[in-house]
């Protein structure tokens, strides 16, 4: 079912956690699940279980929970990536 997913914009990321704003934001404590579209044509990066640490404004912060070993190597990657292009 569809219901409960938003889109929403990643502010930073890490291999541990991200940031994200969105419309339909969640409660603190609740659990997602996430697709991280990382703009490298690879396609998006799956979060298994992400748990929602805090909310503030239209903003959260997500701590990953679960998630396989190849996107942990993509989130990695991805985020070498954009310190060096900051």
């Amino acid at each position: 079912s569809n219901e409960g997913k938003s889109d929403g914009t990643v502010l930073n990321i890490s291999a541990q956690g991200c940031a994200i704003t969105t419309e339909h934001l969640p409660s603190v404590s609740a659990y997602v699940s996430l697709d991280i579209d990382l703009l490298n044509g690879e396609g998006p990066a799956t979060i298994e279980l992400a748990g929602v640490r805090w909310v503030s404004g239209h903003r959260c912060g997500l701590e990953f929970i679960r998630v396989r070993p190849d996107m942990v190597m993509k989130l990695r990657a991805f985020a070498l990536l954009l310190e060096q292009t900051s």
